[in-house]
C-alpha cells in the first residue's frame, strides 16, 4: 500500500512554500515565535536562516547562465516585438516598427572597410536613439538596416509616425565622418503601426510588414517612407508571385524585346532603335520592365534578361538589315548587375563575332550613376572595354543624377541621354527651357551629341529642334512595339516617302 506522503511529496511541498512570496509575509511572525521559544539565540537564527533558506529553494528566482547571457547582450528583437505588441494590447495603446535602410553602408564598407562600415553604423544607431524616447528601442541588424521599435503609447497616430520618420531620417542623413571623409548617407523607412493588426498579430508577422512597406520604400527612390498597408501588402505579395514565373518565362520566351525608334530631330529620320523588356504575363497581361525588374533581381536573373534582350536586339537588326529597312543602330540597356560580371565585354564580343554584325551598330545605355566617383573598377573595366570594342555608350538620365563634368569625361561616352523629366513640358515653362539649354550647352562643349527622351509633343519637339538637340525619342514618333509591329511601322515610313523629312508627326495623348 501506497504511504500517503512519501518524502517527494513532502520534498515539493516545502520548496513550494517555502520559495514562494508568501514565505516574506510570515517572516515577522517566525521570528516572534522563536524569540518566545528560545530567547534571543534563537531569534537571531531564525532572522539570518530564514532568508537564506528561501534563496536555496529559489524564493529569488533561479540563476540561469544563458539567461544571465541574454541580458549582458540586451534583449532581442522578437522578445522586445512581442513584449510591446502585448503591452499595447493590454492597455490599448499603439506601438509602431520602423525599419531603416540606409544602402550607401555597403559603399563605405567596400572603399573603407568593414571597420569603418561598423563605426559608421554605431554613430547611426547613437543618432537615433537620440531622437527616441528610453523606452524605445534601436537595434542594428550589422548590414545596412536598422530596426526601431516605438514604446506603446495613447499618440501614435499616422501623423505622429511620419513626423518621427522624418526626425529619423534627419538623424541618419546628418554627414558622417569617416576615414577622414565626409560621407552623407541617404535612407529609405518602412512603418507598420500595430493599428492595422488584429489582437494576434505575431511579432513576426508585424517586423515582416514594416519590412515589406521598406522594400517598396526602396523600390520607389531614394528618401522614401511607406506607410504598411493591406494594399501595399498585396502589391508585394504581387511582385513576389512573379519571381515563381521568371525562370519559365525565360524559357519559354514570354520575355520580348520591344523596340522604340530613335529620330534625327531635324530631319526626323529613324537613326536607331532602343530596345525595352516586355513581359507577355498569362493572366496579367502585358509587364513593363518596371513590373517585374525588382522580382528579376529577387531571383537573380538579371545577367540572363541582359543577354536575352541583346541577342534579341542583334537578331532584329539583322532582320530589318535583311528586309531593306535602314535602322542605324539598336540600344540595349545594361543593369548594374551586367556591368559587375568581369566575362561581359568577352561575351559581347564573341557574340558580335558569330552574327557577323559590326560592333559600332550596337550601342549600351549605362545608368549615369554608374559612372560616379568611387564606382566599382569592374564597372569601368567593362565600360572600357566594351568601348574598345566599338560600340557606342549612351550616358542615360543625364542632366538630373548631378554627374559631374569630369566624371562625364573619364568614360567613354559617345552620347548623352536626356531624362525625359528635362523634356516634360518644357515648351510651356521658362525655367525648364532654361535648365535644357544649359544641358545642351555642356553637352556642345564636351562634344558629345545628345538624345532627348520622353518626347510626346510637337512643340517639345520644337523646342529640341531649336536647341540644337541632336536626336529625340518618345511616344511623339512612336511607342514600344514588338520586332514584328516595328518592321510594319518602319516598312510604312521608309516605304511612303523618299525624304525622311517628309515623316508625318503625330501627338499622343
Amino acid at each position: 500500500m501506497r504511504r500517503l506522503l512519501d518524502l517527494s511529496d513532502l520534498r515539493h511541498l516545502l520548496v513550494k512554500g517555502l520559495s514562494g512570496p508568501q514565505m516574506l509575509a510570515f517572516l515577522p511572525a517566525m521570528c516572534l515565535a522563536a524569540y518566545w521559544g528560545g530567547g534571543e539565540v534563537l531569534l537571531v537564527l531564525c532572522a539570518l536562516g530564514t532568508p537564506l533558506v528561501y534563496a536555496v529553494v529559489g524564493g529569488f528566482g533561479r540563476w540561469s547562465g544563458p539567461l544571465e547571457l541574454d541580458h549582458l547582450r540586451g534583449p532581442s528583437l522578437d522578445r522586445v516585438a512581442q513584449d510591446f505588441l502585448e503591452i499595447a494590447r493590454h492597455n490599448g495603446q499603439t506601438t509602431a516598427c520602423f525599419q531603416i535602410a540606409l544602402p550607401d553602408l555597403d559603399q563605405i564598407e567596400h572603399h573603407f572597410g568593414p571597420d569603418s562600415a561598423q563605426e559608421a553604423r554605431d554613430l547611426i544607431a547613437s543618432r537615433l536613439r537620440t531622437s527616441l524616447r528610453g523606452s524605445d528601442y534601436v537595434f542594428d541588424a550589422g548590414d545596412t538596416r536598422f530596426t526601431v521599435l516605438i514604446a506603446p503609447g495613447f499618440r501614435l497616430r499616422l501623423d505622429n509616425l511620419l513626423d518621427l520618420g522624418k526626425r529619423l531620417r534627419d538623424s541618419a542623413e546628418t554627414p558622417l565622418s569617416i576615414a577622414g571623409t565626409t560621407q552623407t548617407l541617404t535612407t529609405c523607412i518602412g512603418i507598420a503601426s500595430s493599428l492595422n493588426f488584429g489582437r494576434n498579430v505575431t511579432a513576426e508577422t508585424w517586423l515582416g510588414s514594416a519590412s515589406e512597406a521598406l522594400e517598396d520604400a526602396v523600390l520607389t527612390g531614394t528618401s522614401a517612407t511607406r506607410l504598411w498597408s493591406d494594399r501595399l501588402s498585396r502589391k508585394h505579395q504581387s511582385r513576389h508571385a512573379l519571381q515563381h514565373d521568371i525562370v519559365t518565362a525565360l524559357d519559354t520566351g514570354c520575355i520580348q524585346a520591344f523596340y522604340q525608334p530613335q529620330v534625327n530631330a531635324r530631319s526626323g529620320a529613324v537613326t536607331g532603335m532602343e530596345a525595352f523588356a516586355r513581359w507577355d504575363h498569362p493572366t496579367r497581361g502585358l509587364l513593363t520592365a518596371a513590373e517585374f525588374l525588382q522580382a528579376m533581381r529577387e531571383r537573380q536573373q538579371m545577367a540572363r534578361l541582359g543577354r536575352t534582350m541583346f541577342l534579341q536586339a542583334v537578331t532584329a537588326l539583322q532582320a530589318w538589315d535583311d528586309a531593306g529597312l535602314d535602322v542605324g543602330t539598336v540600344s540595349i540597356n545594361l543593369s548594374d548587375e551586367d556591368l559587375r560580371d568581369p566575362d561581359l565585354s568577352n561575351r559581347i564580343a564573341g557574340d558580335l563575332d558569330r552574327c557577323g554584325l559590326p560592333a559600332h551598330r550596337v550601342v549600351f545605355d549605362i545608368p549615369e550613376h554608374v559612372i560616379a566617383p568611387g564606382t566599382d573598377d569592374v564597372i569601368r573595366r567593362n565600360i572600357g572595354a566594351i568601348a574598345g570594342i566599338g560600340c557606342g555608350i549612351d550616358l542615360e538620365g543625364f542632366g538630373t543624377g548631378g554627374c559631374s563634368v569630369i566624371a562625364v569625361q573619364q568614360v567613354p561616352v559617345t552620347r548623352l541621354k536626356l531624362d525625359k523629366s528635362l523634356v516634360h513640358g518644357v515648351a510651356a515653362s521658362e525655367d525648364r527651357m532654361r535648365a535644357l539649354h544649359a544641358i545642351l550647352a555642356v553637352s556642345e562643349r564636351l562634344g558629345l551629341p545628345a538624345l532627348a527622351t520622353g518626347v510626346e509633343t510637337i512643340e517639345e519637339h520644337g523646342v529640341l529642334r531649336d536647341q540644337g538637340c541632336s536626336f529625340a525619342q518618345g511616344f511623339l514618333f512612336a511607342p514600344p512595339a514588338s520586332a514584328t509591329d516595328t518592321t510594319l511601322w518602319l516598312t510604312e515610313r521608309q516605304g511612303l516617302q523618299d525624304n525622311p523629312s517628309g515623316l508625318q508627326l503625330r501627338r499622343v495623348k
